[in-house]
């Protein structure tokens, strides 16, 4: 069986235990064995992060320390330029060729207004979509619905049988934590300790990012 390549994308601002444990238990479902970070600075759909990448990074590499399954790709990481998902994805494929099967994790929040991303359409041609489930009510539109269904698999073995192409939606637990809430209990003087690795909180603390 061949192994899949997933990019798991994100402001990560900061990283918490809803990405990493999401992460984990996807990689479970679906037999990842090596899961790449990638922190965006610029996000075209946000706006822009106040907090500088260096801490972002600091915070993940706390997050998955001793961790074999994470890595922590630096692609999108450019400071004054915006990052799309597609041209990322282009980048990835053409590094790693076009047999070995690419996946992108993204929330089901997000495959909410997918249409509104440069090319989207054009993701499958590079990846397949790996969907984590968010509590939210789906508002897709006429045309990203259809598209949703077209591609949308129930076997997760097919992921490996194409390179790119499917979406597949995990039925892992949802996991109800969010970095607004916590950048919320930051600035509120409220403890996030439950929320994301100790290390990470010291660290929010000695820099006082929020």
């Amino acid at each position: 069986m061949k192994e899949i390549y997933a990019i798991f994308g994100g402001n990560f601002d900061p990283i918490h235990y809803g990405h990493i444990f999401s992460a984990e238990k996807l990689a479970k479902e679906i037999s990842i064995k090596k899961i790449i970070l990638l922190p965006n600075q610029n996000p075209p759909h946000r706006s822009q992060t106040k907090t500088d990448i260096k801490h972002k990074l600091k915070m993940i590499e706390y997050a998955i320390k001793d961790n074999n399954l994470f890595e922590i790709s630096l692609l999108e990481t450019t400071k004054k330029k915006i990052f799309y998902t597609i041209d990322t994805l282009k980048t990835i494929r053409f590094k790693i060729g076009f047999l070995k099967p690419l996946c992108f994790i993204i929330g089901e929040d997000n495959l909410n207004n997918l249409n509104l991303w440069k090319n989207w359409k054009k993701i499958l041609l590079y990846a397949h979509l790996l969907i984590l489930p968010r509590i939210t009510i789906k508002k897709y539109n006429d045309e990203l619905e259809k598209w949703i269904i077209s591609h949308t698999i129930k076997d997760k073995n097919c992921l490996y049988q194409k390179p790119f192409g499917f979406i597949f939606f995990s039925s892992i637990p949802i996991i109800q934590i969010s970095s607004t809430e916590i950048r919320r209990n930051f600035m509120q003087g409220k403890s996030s300790s439950k929320l994301l690795p100790t290390e990470i909180e010291k660290y929010i603390l000695s820099k006082k990012l929020y």
